[in-house]
């Protein structure tokens, strides 16, 4: 356990790291890299699920997944047109998405050495593109293993009572740890800091936790019966895109953020 007095050296630390400098903007441009690279992390993790199981429980499984979202924003057909071009695209297809894939880790490499204070380095960008590899080839056991909770906690949120109460610490619990590993591959195999392995991992652990508890929030926020699409003149497609975004930038700012922590516990120990 973390002391008082420790916790409030890393908090005067963390401070003063990002006074005067601009975390706003480091995590726009992560976001930027994020959405070149989202639907192709996606394609990629669900296409690898479906070849561990198979084309139907991956399927059904995002199906079921999709059924639980709330009536008012549930981006039902965008998720199923992902899934059927998941499933539905050649091998070949696959492995060109690689390339726009990978730029999320050259937005993470960026960030993160903007976050520790140091310029990006040759090469930065292919550098950050190599080490999201491993965590593009852990993706699908993660989804696997989100699409095998699922038959027990849509219910739950169907339900209800306290239904969807438990349905919610129930995949809390989930998306906890498969955060919670994403995180820590990132904090410890994509940093260009040399953090400690077990500082890295707990702040990734960490950061995961507040970053779960965001991802909830925001099925909150997409039940909440507002037009998204009235700053857009009414366009749909833009209100719903700056959405989604806007939330992206929010959780990666929380990202960024737990890496400064993270730096800062290895500076004060």
């Amino acid at each position: 356990m973390i002391s008082t007095a420790r916790a409030r050296r890393v908090i005067r630390h963390t401070a003063r790291s990002l006074r005067g400098r601009d975390l706003s903007l480091w995590t726009a441009g992560l976001t930027f890299f994020a959405c070149l690279a989202a639907i192709p992390v996606l394609l990629l993790a669900l296409r690898g699920a479906a070849w561990l199981t198979s084309d139907q429980f991956t399927s059904d499984g995002v199906a079921g997944l999709v059924d639980a979202l709330p009536d008012e924003h549930d981006g039902r057909e965008g998720l199923r047109a992902l899934v059927d071009a998941a499933l539905g695209s050649s091998w070949w297809l696959m492995v060109v998405a690689l390339l726009p894939a990978t730029f999320y880790g050259e937005g993470l490499r960026r960030a993160m050495r903007q976050v520790e204070g140091a310029s990006p380095g040759r090469l930065a960008g292919w550098k950050g593109r190599a080490g999201f590899l491993p965590l593009l080839a852990l993706s699908p056991v993660l989804v696997v293993l989100l699409l095998t909770t699922a038959p027990a906690v849509v219910p739950l949120y169907k339900g209800g009572g306290l239904d969807p109460v438990w349905g919610v610490i129930a995949t809390f619990h989930v998306d906890w740890l498969v955060v919670s590993v994403c995180l820590s591959v990132v904090y410890v195999v994509h940093s260009p800091a040399a953090l400690p392995v077990r500082t890295a991992v707990a702040c990734g652990f960490a950061t995961a936790a507040v970053v779960t508890g965001f991802l909830h929030g925001f099925l909150l926020f997409l039940s909440i019966p507002i037009d998204w699409a009235v700053p857009f003149g009414g366009i749909q497609t833009a209100g719903e895109g700056v959405a989604l975004a806007l939330w992206m930038y929010l959780l990666h700012a929380l990202v960024l953020m737990g890496y400064r922590v993270a730096l800062s516990v290895h500076a004060t120990e």
